[in-house]
C-alpha cells in the first residue's frame, strides 16, 4: 500500500488543480463530511464547465469563484 500524506490546500488552488484536468476526486479522500461536500460541488461545477461552458477562461471561472464565495 503506498504511503499517505494529509494536507490541507486552499479552496480556490484545489479547484483550479481540478478544472485544469491535473487533479481528480478520485485521486485523494476527504477527511470530514464538509470537505467531501465542497469536493463534491467543486467536480460538479468543474465538469459542466468542461462540458459546455464555451464563455469560461479555465484560469478564472466565474462559476467557481461565486460558489466558494458564497459559503464564506
Amino acid at each position: 500500500m503506498a504511503e499517505r500524506i494529509n494536507l490541507s490546500i486552499p479552496e480556490q488552488k484545489l479547484a483550479q488543480l481540478i478544472r485544469d484536468g491535473h487533479l481528480c476526486a478520485a485521486d485523494f479522500s476527504c477527511l470530514d463530511s464538509v470537505s467531501k461536500q465542497k469536493v463534491w460541488q467543486l467536480c460538479l461545477i468543474c465538469c459542466k464547465k468542461r462540458m459546455c461552458c464555451h464563455q469560461c477562461s479555465y484560469t478564472d471561472c466565474t462559476q467557481i469563484h461565486l460558489h466558494l464565495g458564497a459559503d464564506k
